[in-house]
């Protein structure tokens, strides 16, 4: 790379400098830079950079038919740069030579005249050759097909032997724009109402009260209210936790692990709380406060800690109700966050359920009596959530489950949803 400290202009070379640094461990939300762009060159680079993310291993695997050789490992730059340019002219509408040639001026940006005829030959070799090649993927397995990681369609496979393909479909899916409309201001058919004036397009989410989807995407600045705090961005199956927790006007509640904190700002929605919302990083709850503020919410006792060590930040009165949004794999997220793919590696799994185990062993004895505990993640895997379940009613005699509408888990794509996982228990009266 040229060692200019100001970041390039392009938004093709943006999008590929992006995948590289997810390869290297990073989100895409935070490795994805967008300053000194255009709006138009924005909405270009955001395009191309989680598209080439969420197509990634079928996308290394075409080039790994198209090359001859496989690229150095110092070379990564330039495989992500070509990653992005056939990603563009398998979707773009763009003029398949233009695309190529602005992909060959680019590496000479990263600092790799070498390269230009490299890059050349294989986008217009894939063109030439598109069918068959894209043919050759398909029949590669669905870890290929689909560009999933093998790990992560074994999972699925196990666990879901029906509905799989179906997963990873949805996995694949873009997720529309999901609004919850803030009850404390207006109902859901008024905003309906208001956004049908101003010219959106919109319907209520099936499953939930205060779900609003919008037909297109839009800057969520430009929504009606959204100053003024009638609405807040939340997938529908996220909105679920708070009617499950079932807040009661003058409660003490419990938000463990609560940022990026929609659920409560939810549950402060629904009642009056005297809500704790504990996290164990400072900066993410400045962000809640902040949109608490926006909705005109009553403020929460935002608590900076690890919620799995209680004796640093409870006081001793047991609440009435807690909710638990454990720390997870986010297998359910993964078409909002397509760097999930390319991210998480099955040995994650075994930290992130002891992890797991920890908060639900630390914090059951924070409940009263008779009290609820909703359990929540945004994973598909079992291991972090029926299995954890069994698990921890098994080894305390005072925790019920119950049945409920909204519990179980939902595999993403149901009624048009997020993968999320629900569990209510009770603890029993002394």
């Amino acid at each position: 790379m040229a060692t200019s400290s100001a970041p390039p202009a392009s938004a093709r070379l943006r999008a590929a400098l992006a995948l590289q640094q997810v390869w290297a461990g990073r989100s895409l939300d935070d490795a994805l830079q967008l300053q000194g762009l255009s709006a138009r060159d924005q909405r270009q680079a955001q395009w191309l950079a989680y598209n080439a993310t969420r197509w990634a291993q079928r996308l290394e695997a075409l080039l790994d038919l198209l090359l001859d050789k496989p690229l150095k490992a110092r070379d990564q730059d330039l495989k992500a740069l070509l990653l992005v340019a056939l990603y563009e002219l398998q979707a773009s509408r763009a003029p398949a030579p233009a695309s190529v040639n602005e992909a060959v001026a680019l590496a000479a940006q990263l600092d790799k005249d070498w390269a230009r005829g490299l890059v050349n030959a294989v986008l217009r070799r894939y063109l030439r050759e598109r069918a068959a090649l894209d043919a050759r993927l398909d029949g590669m397995g669905p870890a290929v097909a689909s560009s999933h990681p093998q790990w992560l369609v074994e999972a699925l496979q196990t666990a879901y032997p029906e509905d799989w393909p179906a997963v990873l479909a949805a996995n694949n899916a873009h997720p529309p724009l999901v609004l919850r409309v803030n009850r404390r201001r207006l109902a859901r058919e008024a905003y309906l109402a208001h956004l049908a004036a101003a010219g959106f397009a919109a319907q209520g989410q099936a499953r939930t009260a205060a779900g609003v989807v919008l037909d297109a995407p839009v800057a969520v600045e430009s929504l009606p209210g959204w100053r003024e705090g009638w609405v807040s961005v939340q997938d529908g199956a996220a909105q679920l936790a708070a009617p499950l927790v079932n807040p009661q006007p003058g409660e003490r509640v419990l938000d463990a692990c609560a940022a990026p904190g929609g659920k409560t700002a939810h549950l402060l929605e629904l009642a009056d709380l005297d809500l704790w919302a504990v996290d164990i990083s400072a900066r993410r709850l400045g962000q809640i406060r902040e949109n608490l503020q926006r909705l005109g919410l009553p403020a929460a006792r935002l608590i900076a800690a690890d919620a799995a060590q209680p004796d640093a930040w409870w006081d001793g009165v047991p609440f009435d109700r807690i909710l638990l949004d454990a720390p997870c794999s986010a297998t359910g997220v993964i078409r909002r966050h397509p760097d999930i793919k390319l991210l998480r590696r099955a040995g994650d799994i075994p930290a992130l359920a002891a992890r797991q185990r920890a908060l639900l062993a630390a914090l059951w004895p924070l409940l009263r009596p008779g009290g609820r505990f909703v359990y929540a993640t945004c994973s598909v895997l079992p291991t972090e959530n029926a299995e954890q379940i069994a698990a921890f009613c098994a080894s305390h005699a005072d925790a019920r489950c119950l049945a409920l509408p909204g519990t179980g888990q939902v595999l993403p794509g149901a009624d048009g949803m997020d993968g999320f996982f629900y569990a209510v228990l009770e603890k029993e009266a002394a």
